[in-house]
This record gives C-alpha cells, sequence and structure tokens, in this order.
C-alpha cells in the first residue's frame, strides 16, 4: 500500500469515528479552537466560526420561511399576524428565559395561556418531567404531533405541575418539542372549553414550535447580566 493510499486509509477511518462519536469535541474544547477549515473565499477559519455561521443560516433560514407562510395567507388574520410577530420577536432573543416570556405575553394578549416545560430546564417552574410526558403522549398523542381539546385534572398536573392555573374547563393544544429528543412541550390554554378543538390546523404552531426547539437547542438560560435575576416566580 502507497503512502498516499494509507494516508487516506487513516483519513477516513477518523471521519468514520467522528460520525459515529459526535459528542467527541465536548470534552475537547482545545481542539475545536485549534482546528481550522478551508473557506474558499475566507480562507482557514475556525471550526467555532463555521458553527456560527451555520447556526446564523439556519436562522435565516427559519425567517424565511415565515415570511413565506406570510406571503401565502389568504387572508388578514389577527391570530396568524400576532404569531407571525411573536416569531420574529424570539428569533433575535439572546437567552432563552426571555424567549419563554415573550410567547407568555403574547398569549395573554390573545386570551390566552402559554406554558412552556423543558425536560433539562434550569428552573423548576419550567421543568417538565419525561416519565410523565410519556404517560400523556400514549394515552392522548399515538404518533400525532399535537393534542386538541379539554384536559383532565391529572393530565394538566402531570404536564404542566400542580401550580399552573390552567383552566378547569378550558381547551388545550399541546405539542411536543423535539430535536434529537424530547426537549419539551409548548402548550397553549384558552377558558373557551371550544376554542381548541380536534380537527384545527395546527400549522402555525407547530412552526412556532419548531422555531422555539431551535433556540432550545441554541440559547443560553439567561444572559450572564441577568444570571440573579430568579425565574423560579414566574
Amino acid at each position: 500500500m502507497s503512502h498516499i493510499e494509507a494516508d487516506a486509509l487513516t483519513a477516513e477511518v477518523v471521519a468514520e469515528y467522528l460520525r459515529d462519536n459526535p459528542d467527541f469535541f465536548i470534552h475537547r474544547r482545545e481542539l475545536v479552537d485549534r482546528l481550522a477549515l478551508p473557506m474558499q473565499e475566507q480562507g482557514a477559519v475556525s471550526l467555532v466560526h463555521v458553527q456560527m455561521n451555520r447556526q446564523r443560516q439556519r436562522i435565516e433560514e427559519l425567517e424565511e420561511e415565515i415570511t413565506t407562510l406570510m406571503s401565502l395567507a389568504k387572508s388578514n388574520d389577527q391570530t396568524f399576524h400576532e404569531f407571525m410577530d411573536l416569531q420574529e420577536q424570539i428569533l433575535r432573543g439572546d437567552a432563552l428565559l426571555p424567549v419563554i416570556k415573550a410567547i407568555e405575553e403574547k398569549a395573554k394578549a390573545l386570551g390566552l395561556v402559554a406554558y412552556v416545560r423543558l425536560v433539562d430546564s434550569e428552573s423548576s417552574y419550567y421543568s417538565l418531567d419525561k416519565t410523565n410526558y410519556q404517560r400523556f403522549a400514549t394515552n392522548h398523542l399515538n404518533g400525532k404531533d399535537s393534542y386538541l381539546g379539554r384536559m383532565r385534572k391529572v393530565d394538566r398536573e402531570l404536564l404542566l405541575g400542580d401550580n399552573s392555573r390552567a383552566p378547569e374547563m378550558g381547551s388545550y393544544v399541546v405539542l411536543p418539542l423535539y430535536n434529537k429528543g424530547l426537549q419539551g412541550i409548548l402548550a397553549f390554554s384558552s377558558s373557551d372549553g371550544g376554542h381548541f378543538q380536534p380537527h384545527m390546523d395546527t400549522l402555525f404552531l407547530r412552526h412556532l414550535a419548531l422555531v422555539l426547539s431551535h433556540l432550545i437547542e441554541t440559547l443560553p438560560w439567561q444572559c450572564e447580566s441577568n444570571e440573579r435575576i430568579s425565574s423560579t416566580s414566574a
């Protein structure tokens, strides 16, 4: 075997190992800082720089999807435009907690209550127990991408906690948040028991859930300047 063939074989072995171990660099930050990738227009740039560019590109793609959805709207529906405005707001967020607060405030303006519950939340208030979710999903989702309708007290407490002020006779929409696994849920409630019904289309809510899922993966819980602010009283 020639020297060139041996080098190619070694490179392929390394590439295969990295494909099988995508978390290899998590505990090897010094390697990430030293790695450089050749870019046609920019020369050699660090892997961190490449990842940041990809994140910005993903945000731009999400914003383009919002623009496309807005251009396809056939009616001047207030709720639709409110949710599009919300998505533009949260895409510019620099921390996850303010993003969640923005969702809660927008829901309040629409006469709804928003609930974000996360599997790995840094706040007990926003925490979701994975076992509780699985129990709810088995009983009510069965492979569906959302749940709409009334909700029993036991299910409300499983998902939202017993201090969520969730309306007893209201209606709910629940959307799981996924990115390489369960992240949590995005839910809304209305005191009107007929507001959310099983036949309703959830296109715009699902897109909001997609954006939130992306932000959960990319944003810190809160900015350093706000770290002293407690979120447990939300």
